[in-house]
């Protein structure tokens, strides 16, 4: 090996390393730089690869991160950070099977990646199976949490109602690394469902002044919408929307709000565009059965809503319509179904109403979606 490769090498490795330095300092522009030149000088070092590929996914360009990340593997087979990088690509693309393969593969070579174990349980996460989700994200931080396993833990806690545990978590998330703008986000998801409407706003605030996507936007629209304050939720809603349109979740809160403003046509669209991303949103087909039913579609309303299966409030708005088709039985076992899945207040009133033959208007529920977001830990090669 002659000297001026030698040299080469040894700068591309340095630039390497100032590139994490920046990367940690939030410097990825810089970071950019000196990983391409680093790839330049020595085209067959694969850390410059892996760490370049982490930026591409950061900025959504997929295709280019999964090249990168394949060219690092060949180049070192034995290198663990690829294998997980190029998980956290596959898991954000919803390929939930690849990712977790090559999530294992990086536990083959390096059993003690915290990163790995992280996105493994961001990927039961995903799955819905969030026993194996505990089990992997505790392992994360027994090696050695960043912050993001124990910020997953405590989402999975606040799912399961158990908010004191959660905020235990988020606390030690942020203790662990200051920056991250996702538990704000899901300390405000906790507070909002304790009904602690004031402090979930200035959570939701935070994440967002921290770079935290489109999740605090589409809640804190939600609180807006709920406090009436339409031009604000408006706005907000936007934003997320301008930041993730494909998002069933953003649809589905965005399209809300066109419901209580009346947009009926537009809030369908919404609901629409949600379910062509998730074909199994209860909460689009709830709301889309909410507008058939305002727009006097009743056979339309009733399949959406039964095609929401188990939500209580889509039971619930079941019930309306079969209270309006004169189905008296009916409407009341769909109120009591409601019931019994959420004790829903709505569905109690309606039931009341219904049993004491009173003259009301029933009570229809449109529904929005607190969003929680889970982390994924990229494998940062020095």
């Amino acid at each position: 090996m002659n000297d001026n490769l030698v040299n080469d090498i040894d700068n591309a490795r340095k630039l390497n390393r100032v590139a994490c330095e920046d990367i940690d300092e939030g410097n990825l522009d810089s970071a950019e730089e000196k990983l391409t030149e680093a790839i330049r000088l020595a085209p067959k070092l694969a850390e410059p690869y892996t760490n370049l590929g982490v930026l591409r996914c950061w900025d959504g360009e997929f295709d280019a991160a999964i090249e990168l990340h394949e060219r690092a593997k060949e180049l070192a087979p034995n290198l663990s950070a690829p294998h997980t990088n190029l998980g956290v690509v596959y898991a954000w693309q919803g390929e939930l099977y690849t990712a977790k393969e090559s999530l294992k593969k990086a536990l083959q070579i390096k059993p003690d990646s915290a990163e790995a174990r992280t996105n493994l349980g961001f990927v039961y996460i995903c799955r819905g199976d969030l026993d194996a989700a505990i089990a992997s994200t505790q392992d994360a931080i027994c090696i050695g949490d960043g912050g993001e396993a124990r910020q997953n833990l405590g989402l999975i806690y606040t799912w399961q109602g158990r908010f004191a545990e959660a905020m235990g978590c988020y606390e030690i998330a942020l203790d662990t690394d200051p920056s991250l703008a996702e538990p704000h986000n899901n300390i405000g998801l906790t507070l909002l469902l304790q009904g602690d409407i004031e402090i979930a706003t200035i959570a939701f605030n935070t994440s967002i002044s921290k770079g935290g996507g489109e999740e605090p936007y589409s809640n804190l629209g939600l609180i807006y919408t709920w406090q009436g304050e339409i031009e604000k939720a408006f706005a907000t809603h936007q934003e997320a929307f301008d930041m993730a349109p494909d998002s069933p979740e953003v649809r589905v809160n965005f399209g809300l709000t066109y419901i209580l403003n009346g947009d009926l046509d537009e809030a369908k669209d919404m609901f629409e565009g949600a379910l062509q991303s998730d074909s199994d949103s209860a909460e689009a087909y709830t709301n889309l059965g909410v507008v058939h039913y305002y727009q006097d579609r009743l056979s339309d309303a009733i399949s959406s809503f039964n095609k929401a299966k188990y939500l209580a409030e889509a039971r619930n708005n079941l019930g309306v319509v079969y209270y309006q088709q004169g189905k008296l039985d009916a409407a009341v076992a769909e109120f009591k179904t409601a019931i019994e899945f959420d004790e829903l207040e709505e569905a109690e009133g309606n039931l009341k109403a219904v049993i004491s033959n009173e003259e009301l208007e029933l009570e229809m529920t449109p529904i929005g979606v607190p969003i929680g977001v889970p982390a994924v830990w990229c494998e940062i090669v020095k």
